[in-house]
């Protein structure tokens, strides 16, 4: 055990990355009441096959990050990446939202902590023999009571290998995170999208007399986060009320998001987010 400790004071001493195969992150980064970081799922890449990346956040508690569709008020987390020549990065994934408010306003956002996943891909003309090094420059707008505005530089080294090798503690993290993304509602379930004057409805195949939970996430600034979204039981169905946003364009010829349920939608208990993309008809 010594001469292992000794080892690693050693190399650490050098300059010769240590690499922890049970927690590939990247220098955590606090600011104010949040604390990011890069992370990896891959220990060792063969800068060939895409690889995922995150970026974590951690929250006090009581604060909030916001959603790429954050409702009435807030801005969603961004980041700007700086990689290697030949390597280039997808679109941020979020995870679902959740509601939040920022000061007495509702909203659509994160508490606690979070990963954001991003895709890498590998071109011919990337070249790398020793580490892939990933640079990110992050912005957010964390709230409470109150609201800051907030900024890092992040920055996280993969070794490169000539076999991909995935990391013990993050892989699981990431599969979780996968696991839980909203799914597409099942082949024939009919639900149905009306607009009268300020008001949107969603008539949703009903599931028996009670209906807990029942929100519906928008794209865009089309529905009110800071509304009420009351349900009704109406021939069998269930009836879900939205306001229109005063962002929103007059005419909306589709309504996209998320319609969450508290209690899931039968499928898997995990599952509570149907992803919706319907036209809108108007009465």
């Amino acid at each position: 055990m010594r001469k292992i400790l000794s080892l690693i004071f050693y190399l650490a001493g050098s300059g010769i990355p240590v690499f922890n195969s049970f927690s590939l992150e990247g220098e955590i980064q606090i600011t104010g009441p949040t604390r990011h970081s890069l992370v990896s799922e891959i220990a060792v890449t063969d800068a060939k096959k895409s690889i995922w990346i995150a970026w974590r956040i951690q929250r006090d508690l009581g604060w909030h990050t916001y959603w790429l569709h954050p409702g009435d008020v807030g801005v969603p987390p961004s980041v700007e990446w700086s990689l290697p020549g030949g390597v280039t990065a997808g679109s941020l994934i979020f995870p679902a939202p959740k509601r939040v408010k920022m000061g007495q306003i509702g909203a659509h956002g994160h508490h606690d902590e979070t990963l954001f996943l991003c895709k890498l891909s590998f071109s011919d003309a990337c070249k790398l023999t020793d580490g892939l090094t990933i640079e990110g420059k992050v912005a957010w707008l964390a709230c409470s009571k109150t609201c800051l505005p907030g900024y890092a530089n992040l920055s996280l080294t993969i070794p490169v290998g000539e076999q991909t090798k995935f990391d013990d503690r993050w892989k699981e993290a990431f599969d979780d995170f996968r696991y839980k993304l909203p799914i597409e509602p099942p082949r024939g379930w009919q639900i149905k999208a009306y607009k009268k004057g300020d008001k949107f409805q969603l008539v949703v195949p009903g599931m028996g007399t009670s209906f807990p939970g029942l929100y519906f996430f928008s794209e865009g600034r089309i529905v009110r986060s800071n509304a009420m979204q009351p349900v009704r039981l109406k021939n069998g169905n269930w009836e879900l009320e939205m306001t229109q946003s005063s962002w929103s364009p007059e005419h909306v010829p589709r309504l996209r998001g998320l319609l969450y349920r508290k209690s899931g939608w039968g499928v898997d208990p995990n599952c509570k987010f149907y992803k919706l993309d319907l036209p809108v008809r108007e009465i």
